[in-house]
């Protein structure tokens, strides 16, 4: 009864429930924006007869009110709600705490060279809003990678399916689900017997609505593949997403939070939990509430962010101008909304939690989207904080200029440089960003970026695993292919090391070359370093090809202690030198230091 009237409460103030109108990807090329011309764009992208082709395969699209487009991936039903309206952003006199990343006319050959892409591809892929699950599934001592397994070109769904990573780098097809399960969500052990359990979509044909199977290993060294239950998560046929894998209450029964709708409500998508049951061998769901003002929500961040020892979760909302949610648990199978906020953003699906990169004590969630500002295609990202018990605040914002407002963009968090920091990973449907955050200077680095050339490819996912242990990630993207069989693939990107210079694991702690500054730089910068005693040293600048650029010291004597050598950006011939990443080596006897530093004319 309390949730009848607390349900009959919540409709009286929604907005209404529209039918959708038909429309179609050419009627509304003339009205959606496309991103200008740059340097890092050589033809530019938006509405062309190649991106209209990839919509109209992959995409259903209805206008619900003006300017909002409902967009349906034909493949696996996921909907989102697309605001096109031109937004007004003066950038000009933007305020000091948002940042302003220009990604239209960034150089990518500055950025890209850090992962090289390898001849082997996957056979299986992440879809959208679902990256690729890896682990070593069967305990061989390989990584294995669980994704969708689809070779036809068409809009038949695919297969789940297991490749495992070989020791020369190629990849191969293990295992393909005959169920009618497709994509791949989490790796648990619900049941807490010790055996993997492998959690996969499933669109239930039999009946009505969406669900997801687990599958549990028969045997330590087995592949997940004894079909324990099917969890039914939504009713009706259509939509359901964003399911996440935790345990939300800290009762040692794992929780699954997800939007979609039941038999009860038949308004609006909701925010449900439902936890393992023993008993019953299944989930059961425990909580479900409609956000409100606004129900068109997508993704989740989780954890306790206001350090009170309960977990909280946060997901943000589409339209014109979006709002911040946040629920907190308040016991077993219990949760309560503590916390309601607008953006100005539109769109704002997306949302990632990261562990207190800035050092203050305190973690951090963003949630951000991508509309058009002012006539240009933008993500704009707010960075959140506690600022006590179920308090928070906007700490800054940024803007990604060039990005992509029709596909489904996702964000996710990786320690990319192994620093223990985490890092803001962004996955577009043609382009793919990675932001460092530079406590020093209080912003972030443009660390990767790269631009999908060939437009019949859209990535729908990424993911990053260090696969052969050598301390730094490597990187995995899978795209939906609508040219070339398979049409779900993924490629793998080796992590770059330097070539011809490498870092020394050996040295010692009071021997020590510092960030060059300023970093980056277009006429001179300044590079610091320190020295624990009388040495002879030679400081030297290469290009990423390993080539001498110029030595500044030539095993010369120092003093100990610190010491700022300049550099005019000029080689040895006194002739300046282009744009571009260089490193800065420090040598003293056997021991040696190197650094990046980054040239912008």
């Amino acid at each position: 009864m309390q949730r009848t009237i607390l349900l009959a409460a919540v409709f009286s103030f929604l907005p209404p429930f529209l039918p959708a109108q038909p429309t179609s990807w050419e009627a509304l090329a003339n009205r959606i924006l496309g991103i200008p011309k740059g340097a890092g764009h050589s033809s530019g992208t938006g509405l062309t007869e190649q991106r209209l082709r990839h919509l109209a395969q992959s995409y259903t699209v209805e206008e619900v009110e003006p300017n909002l487009l409902k967009v349906t991936h034909k493949e696996t039903g996921l909907v989102r709600y697309v605001d096109i309206t031109d937004h007004w952003f003066d950038f000009d006199n933007s305020p000091p705490d948002i940042q302003v990343i220009d990604l239209i006319n960034a150089d990518t050959s500055l950025y890209n060279w850090k992962y090289i892409r390898q001849q082997n591809i996957l056979l299986v892929g992440g879809r959208i809003g679902y990256p690729m699950v890896i682990g070593d599934f069967n305990n061989n001592g390989k990584i294995d990678f669980a994704g969708v397994y689809k070779i036809p070109i068409n809009t038949d769904i695919g297969q789940a399916g297991i490749v495992e990573l070989q020791s020369d780098s190629t990849f191969v097809v293990n295992k393909v689900y005959q169920d009618t399960v497709i994509i791949p969500y989490a790796l648990t052990d619900v049941n807490n017997n010790g055996l993997l359990e492998l959690n996969i979509s499933n669109p239930l044909f039999e009946v009505a609505g969406q669900g997801f199977t687990n599958y549990e290993q028969s045997h330590p060294d087995s592949y997940p593949n004894v079909r324990q239950f099917t969890h039914r998560t939504w009713e009706f046929a259509g939509q359901v997403g964003s399911e996440t894998f935790t345990d939300l209450d800290n009762d040692m029964y794992i929780d699954v939070l997800y939007k979609g709708t039941d038999s009860t409500v038949q308004c609006c998508p909701q925010v449900f939990v439902a936890e393992y049951d023993p008993s019953v061998n299944n989930f059961v769901r425990r909580f479900g509430v409609i956000p409100f003002p606004d129900w068109r929500v997508s993704g989740f961040s989780v954890g306790d962010f206001d350090g009170d020892g309960f977990t909280e979760f946060a997901t943000g909302s589409g339209a014109s101008f979006s709002h911040v949610y946040i629920w907190e648990n308040t016991g077993d199978d219990s949760y309560s909304q503590v916390y309601v906020d607008t953006m100005t953003t539109a769109n704002a699906y997306m949302t990632a939690a990261t562990n207190d990169i800035d050092g203050n004590g305190r973690g951090e969630f963003f949630i951000g989207g991508s509309a058009f500002y002012s006539g240009i295609p933008a993500s704009r990202i707010y960075w959140f904080e506690a600022t006590g018990n179920n308090t928070y605040e906007k700490v800054r914002s940024f803007f990604l200029w060039g990005t992509d407002v029709l596909g489904f963009t996702e964000l996710f968090i990786y320690d990319v440089n192994s620093d223990g920091i985490d890092d803001l990973v962004f996955s577009f449907s043609f382009s793919i960003v990675i932001l460092t955050w530079n406590n020093a200077a209080q912003q972030f680095d443009l660390f990767y970026y790269d631009w999908w050339e060939n437009l019949n490819q859209e990535i729908h996912s990424i993911n990053m695993y260090d696969v052969f242990n050598r301390g730094y990630p490597d990187l995995f993207v899978s795209i939906d292919d609508i040219g070339i069989a398979p049409r779900v693939k993924s490629f793998y990107y080796k992590f770059n090391s330097i070539t011809g210079i490498e870092i020394p694991s050996n040295l010692p702690e009071d021997f020590h070359l510092a960030q060059n500054y300023p970093n980056p730089f277009n006429s001179g910068t300044n590079i610091p370093f320190y020295l624990p005693g009388q040495e002879s040293i030679s400081l030297e600048v290469y290009d990423i090809t390993g080539k001498e650029v110029i030595r500044l010291i030539d095993n010369r004597g120092y003093t100990p202690g610190e010491h700022t050598i300049q550099w005019n950006a000029t080689n040895n011939h006194g002739k300046e030198v282009s744009s571009g990443i260089y490193l800065y080596v420090l040598k003293a006897g056997a021991r040696r230091e190197v650094r990046k530093m980054l040239l912008i004319r």
